[in-house]
């Protein structure tokens, strides 16, 4: 079985690091700028997450590397690789949609565990190149709203935030991303006090972002694992 064939001749090695000290990119053009916008903030407003599982056969790599590609693509892989959190996918006017693969202008509603309410963002752009697929999402407005309020934005996270889902192939290595830009807490643009105040207390002690990076570490490691790798 594949499954097995890809246990048998890779190996998976977790890496979690802060951006500022991640010196090699394993990148191709977009993932470099990435990396390298993250690193010219001194704000410590950026994350960064990643997993890499390196083949011995390039084939297999290359057969692995398309089918997380086609992974990442769909909704329901992220919320079978995100235990703590709920994902689910809406098209551009609102109506939710599980089966259709994620497209630039779809809305995500995210229920992150201890977060206290969900959090929008919308699909921004998807770079699919030869080697990598980067897929950028932006937090947004709530699209299901009678009506929507356009000029709110319903997440932790101000409008200008955006996170990366990055899957990239370097020679015989998978690596999975997501990096994170501009993570300024939202007290401006909420739609209304009660958000407001949710997001300045969770922000004040960091609980959503600690909640965040440990979301993000295992969804990188889980889209690199087989189910029998994960003990599912």
């Amino acid at each position: 079985m594949i499954g097995s064939k890809i246990r048998m001749h890779a190996k998976v090695l977790l890496v979690v690091a802060h951006l500022k000290n991640y010196n090699r990119p394993m990148g191709t053009s977009t993932i470099e700028q990435l990396i390298k916008a993250a690193n010219s903030s001194a704000e410590g407003d950026t994350s960064l997450n990643l997993a890499k599982k390196v083949f011995l056969d390039q084939a297999q790599c290359d057969e692995f590397f398309e089918t997380t590609k086609s992974k990442l693509l769909d909704i329901n892989e992220w919320n079978k690789n995100s235990s703590p959190t709920k994902y689910e996918l809406f098209d551009e006017s609102g109506i939710e949609t599980q089966t259709e693969p994620i497209s630039v202008g779809m809305f995500i509603r995210i229920n992150l565990y201890g977060a206290g309410k969900y959090d929008w963002v919308r699909v921004m752009s998807i770079v699919d190149e030869s080697d990598e697929l980067v897929v950028t999402v932006k937090p947004t407005y709530d699209p299901t709203q009678e009506p929507p309020d356009t000029t709110s934005t319903s997440h932790f996270f101000g409008p200008e935030a955006t996170n990366n889902f990055c899957v990239q192939r370097d020679g015989k290595a998978v690596a999975f991303y997501v990096i994170g830009l501009n993570e300024h807490q939202n007290t401006r643009f909420a739609d209304g006090l009660v958000e407001s105040a949710r997001n300045a207390a969770v922000a004040n002690i960091g609980y959503y972002s600690g909640l965040q990076k440990s979301v993000w570490k295992e969804f990188c490691s889980n889209f690199l694992s087989t189910d029998e790798e994960k003990g599912t």
